[in-house]
């Protein structure tokens, strides 16, 4: 019992820390961009006139960008972008893949839908992710972006909406299948068997009987999608696939700077991975704060997910 109440205070210690910085980030536009540095054009650097970008001893804490922008305040504005828009999309995988799979327990479902799935998931067990994703996402970039005369916010809307929806579909195929054969184990229960036969619908079992048990799935389920989501943001802003769209910039006549329009971590580190060499703190700033994300909802899972196990041992 000592236990239990120690993981689920520890849960939501976890959790106290997470909304903690989501409300700073929630509260930057009508606050803390009117108290924070957003941009130093120039700075007086032991005596001599200094342009950007600026190193993080030069101008504190985390040192700016080449155009002068602070790291720290991209940071705190981009966190709320970055998860939810994580978040969103793994709950509707989540809801999606196990409304589906409960109807691949019924015979037109599991002659229809099934063989689809497993296909699917198969295919794209063969061909990895980010350059599926690549290949999926990359020629509507060049369609969408780069035909607009500028990047307006209709423009941006409709391609972020078109990247949600791919990674919705590219991860959808595993996600049935799991739930799938989840529900083909706990129909093969002898509780099951004797439900079935004294007059319970499948519907009912998937939805009351099975409850806890999918309920403790879809909770390890969540966490485990939504840190390969926030991992495969990533890859696509390593290759300037910002979501929520990007802006070019013309540094001078030979160089150009793309920075994405909605400052979410995945693509801060995207926008400055080719500089990493001459400004490190662009990248490896938003890189840490990218891993203590993942490894704090690695620890509320944990905390959760083990009370929770501990509260079926009680």
């Amino acid at each position: 019992m000592n236990t239990f109440k120690s993981k689920h205070s520890r849960f939501w210690m976890l959790s106290f820390i997470l909304f903690f910085f989501l409300f700073l980030s929630f509260i930057y536009e009508p606050l803390l961009s009117k108290l924070l540095t957003i941009r130093v054009d120039k700075a007086i650097i032991n005596g001599e006139l200094t342009y950007p970008p600026f190193s993080p001893v030069e101008v504190k804490p985390f040192g700016t960008d080449i155009l002068g922008f602070t790291i720290f305040a991209k940071v705190i504005q981009g966190f709320k972008y970055t998860f939810f828009m994580g978040l969103l999309l793994s709950i509707a995988q989540i809801l999606i893949s196990l409304f589906l799979s409960s109807l691949t327990v019924y015979k037109l479902g599991r002659t229809m839908l099934l063989p689809v799935f497993s296909y699917l998931d198969k295919l794209f067990a063969f061909i990895p992710k980010p350059f599926l994703l690549l290949l999926l996402i990359g020629p509507y970039y060049h369609a969408i972006i780069f035909s607009a005369d500028d990047s307006l916010p209709s423009t941006n809307m409709k391609f972020l909406l078109i990247q949600l929806i791919i990674l919705f579909l590219v991860g959808l195929p595993n996600l049935v299948k799991l739930y799938h054969n989840e529900l083909t184990l706990l129909f093969n229960q002898d509780f099951a068997e004797a439900s079935l036969s004294l007059g319970s619908t499948k519907f009912r079992s998937i939805w009351y009987s099975f409850r806890p048990q999918l309920t403790e799935l879809t909770l390890n389920l969540l966490f485990k999608i939504l840190t390969q989501n926030l991992s495969l943001f990533i890859y696509l802003a390593y290759f300037q696939l910002y979501l929520g769209g990007s802006l070019v910039m013309q540094l001078d006549v030979s160089t150009k700077y793309t920075v994405t329009m909605s400052n979410e971590w995945s693509g801060l580190i995207g926008q400055n991975i080719n500089r990493l060499a001459s400004t490190p703190w662009t990248v490896l700033i938003p890189l840490a704060f990218y891993g203590g994300l993942i490894l704090l909802l690695n620890r509320m899972k944990r905390a959760l997910v083990g009370g929770m196990e501990n509260q079926h041992t009680y």
